[in-house]
């Protein structure tokens, strides 16, 4: 037996996953594993998690003000993209 876990991406995802539980194919674990990182991708081992946590520690920082005003920068940015 083997436990994977899973992102759905879409409405019908649950549905289709319930199919298979109901066919006796998976089984669901209602509960989470707390010592899973919650980041999609490839997984990562111990040492290059708190290394990462570390950097982000040690990367500069901005106040909320300064941060608002950036992303509201980066939102017309993106918004033009889009239209």
């Amino acid at each position: 037996m083997r436990t994977i876990t899973i992102e759905l991406t879409g409405d019908n995802s649950l549905k289709a996953l319930k199919d298979l539980e109901h066919k006796h194919l998976i089984r669901i674990l209602k509960e989470p594993d707390l010592n899973s990182y919650s980041l999609p991708g490839e997984p990562i081992n111990n040492e290059d998690f708190r290394k990462w946590v570390e950097y982000a520690e040690n990367s500069p920082t901005i106040n909320l003000t300064e941060a608002k005003l950036v992303w509201a920068e980066q939102r017309k940015k993106l918004q033009k993209l889009i239209h």
